[in-house]
């Protein structure tokens, strides 16, 4: 198999940002569906889901499902290497996995495949109350302000403003975003919902938002998050995330 993606930057965040969560994990290649993967952290707090429809390819080059067992840390550290005007290329056998660099030169990483199966984690089916659409910038920006205080993060949207708060025995921190201000995309409510998560993971995934678009947070109180991330060239990343209940 090999394909090749226009930017490789944008896969340097996204598995910078994963790594951080979970150590090793399988990459499902479909010569139809296009590249996906799926894994729930040890300790089942997080599932998190990275797919790149095979549209989104410059070339895609795939002719079976290959399931790849990769050690995401040593894959984040390879692909630190990206340029700014970087393709990626990934090319496959029964044992590697190759990761090139295209730009000024051509630059080529070989890594082991790992004997690792991908696990087989259902559909959640879960019903949102909130949904609030940002810019990725005002995202990030959020979950470094709250990092300086706390480490549960707060979610609170009603019919005209999303509320995000953080605090420890020290210190507090509200960040409000409204309509009128410009700062929120889409904001639809039923009712006033509210939750709260663990911080931690919003601060080892929020490198990935560094390559999205927009970021949309959907949740109702006292239930799981679901954040997602658009990606360019039609690709997606997201993560759900239990809440956590005091």
């Amino acid at each position: 198999m090999k394909i090749t993606f226009f930017d490789a930057r944008v896969w340097r965040y996204l598995i910078s940002a994963i790594s951080k969560v979970i150590e090793e994990g399988v990459f499902i290649v479909d010569p139809e569906k296009g590249f996906r993967f799926r894994a729930m952290d040890p300790s089942h707090v997080i599932l998190l889901d990275m797919n790149f429809p095979r549209e989104s390819f410059e070339e895609f080059d795939v002719d079976k499902e290959y399931q790849l067992g990769v050690n995401l840390e040593d894959l984040a550290k390879v692909l630190r290497r990206a340029r700014k005007e970087d393709k990626l290329e990934i090319r496959a056998d029964e044992n590697t996995i190759s990761i090139s660099f295209i730009g000024k030169g051509y630059r080529e990483f070989t890594l082991p495949l790992l004997d690792v199966t991908a696990e087989e984690i259902p559909e959640p089916e879960l019903e949102f109350k909130a949904n609030v659409k940002v810019m990725s910038d005002v995202y990030r920006d959020t979950i470094k302000d709250v990092e300086l205080v706390g480490d549960v993060i707060k979610f609170t949207a009603s019919e005209n403003e999303f509320r995000v708060e953080s605090s420890s025995e020290l210190a507090e921190a509200e960040i409000v975003y409204t309509l009128e201000s410009g700062s929120i995309i889409e904001l639809n409510v039923e009712d006033t919902q509210s939750a709260m998560y663990t911080l931690e993971y919003f601060s080892d995934l929020s490198g990935a938002a560094r390559v999205a678009d927009t970021i949309t947070i959907r949740f109702s109180s006292e239930m799981p998050a679901l954040i997602e991330h658009e990606i360019p060239q039609g690709a997606k990343f997201s993560f759900l995330i239990a809440p956590r209940v005091e």
